[in-house]
């Protein structure tokens, strides 16, 4: 795969819908690639091989490989979005571009989908940022995280199928970087006080209440977002 493909960045008002050659970036093309690749490295799938076939790549924006699935099939984006299978991936765009790339999997196959969806984090994002800057208090981290617990429910309830454990499955993998982030940000190195554990706990045990599984699974998987994102560092 020529590093040339993957080494020029497409932004979101440049990528065209049907993901054509753009700025020099046929990501149809680096797509099929990577289709071809994944069974180099992994054992065949036949849920793997549906599920990428499905996929509609949609731009590479900055880092971000983004592809996206139909309602219909979106249920299919935990095969892809699976541990193994998207490190594998990642490791193979990243061998490609000579830098890392994430992958992100998103519910719609269009330019608007994808736009939609940045503008909405970009708006949890700048309040979260924004309430953070006032310092206002305990009170003030209760109103930080009760805004988390709104857009990540507001997540959640945008999601088809969330009833079916696989779809829970993906949606914690998605929603713990954010998590992640969203502690650091607000207790940095206090994070580890009893008062900040307890204040995520609360969090972690409503949002596992709207999603229907163990509290515990999603602070493993927040847990194992920050060490991973730790030894990347390193």
């Amino acid at each position: 795969m020529p590093d040339s493909v993957v080494n020029s960045p497409v932004s979101p008002a440049t990528q065209a819908p049907s993901a054509s050659a753009s700025n020099g970036a046929d990501l149809g093309w680096v797509w099929k690639e990577v289709r071809k690749r994944v069974f180099i490295k992994l054992p065949f799938s036949l849920a793997v091989a549906d599920a990428l076939a499905a996929a509609v790549p949609i731009t590479l924006d900055t880092d971000t490989f983004v592809v996206g699935l139909t309602s219909r099939d979106y249920t299919m984006g935990t095969s892809i979005t699976s541990a193994v299978v998207k490190n594998t991936i990642e490791n193979i765009l990243r061998q490609a571009a000579g830098r890392a790339i994430s992958l992100e999997v998103i519910e719609g196959t269009t330019m608007n989908d994808w736009e939609e969806m940045h503008d909405r984090r970009q708006k949890a994002q700048a309040a979260l940022l924004a309430m953070a800057e006032q310092k206002a208090g305990d009170h003030h981290f209760e109103d930080v995280l009760n805004q988390i617990v709104g857009e990540i429910r507001h997540r959640i309830s945008q999601v088809h199928d969330r009833v079916l454990p696989q779809v829970r499955a993906s949606l914690v993998l998605d929603i713990a970087p954010s998590l992640c982030d969203a502690e650091d940000m607000l207790f940095g190195d206090d994070g580890h006080t009893r008062e900040s554990k307890r204040a995520m706990a609360r969090v972690l045990d409503r949002i596992a209440t709207f999603l229907e599984v163990p509290p515990v699974m999603i602070a493993m998987e927040v847990e194992r977002h920050r060490r991973l994102t730790r030894t990347r560092r390193e």
